[in-house]
């Protein structure tokens, strides 16, 4: 029974961490061609190439999730749901500045879920 226990509360929090990293590949879909997207509206070559680099740099994070996800054998979310779509229309007409502090905060949510999964699941190894 306790074994059971034990690894039924391993399996949870294998799947939480899995739940917060795809929710964050998924995030990057909507980040990255908003970065792309504000460039195109960008007031001058500077800004543009700035967004374009963060972009860029986006992709590489989106590339790390998938090879998280690999590690973990989870599949990668399917497509764009409607409200990923409907934040990639609505933020570049919010204007750079609130798109970006977006972009931020969420990328700060989903690397804060990562970490709080993962440390539990290392916790829980440990008492294990």
């Amino acid at each position: 029974m306790l074994t059971t226990l034990l690894f039924s509360r391993r399996a949870t929090l294998h799947w939480m961490l899995i739940d917060a990293v795809q929710r964050a590949w998924r995030r990057h879909q909507v980040i990255v061609p908003l970065y792309r997207r504000l460039a195109t509206l960008a007031p001058d070559e500077q800004r543009e190439i700035v967004l374009l680099q963060m972009a860029e740099r986006e992709v590489r994070h989106q590339q790390q999730y998938e090879r998280m996800l690999a590690r973990l054998h989870a599949p990668l979310p399917e497509g764009l749901a409607l409200l990923d779509r409907t934040w990639l229309w609505l933020l570049p007409r919010c204007g750079s500045s609130i798109a970006l502090r977006w972009a931020a905060w969420i990328e700060q949510q989903d690397a804060r879920a990562i970490l709080e999964a993962a440390l539990l699941l290392k916790n829980h190894a440990r008492v294990s």
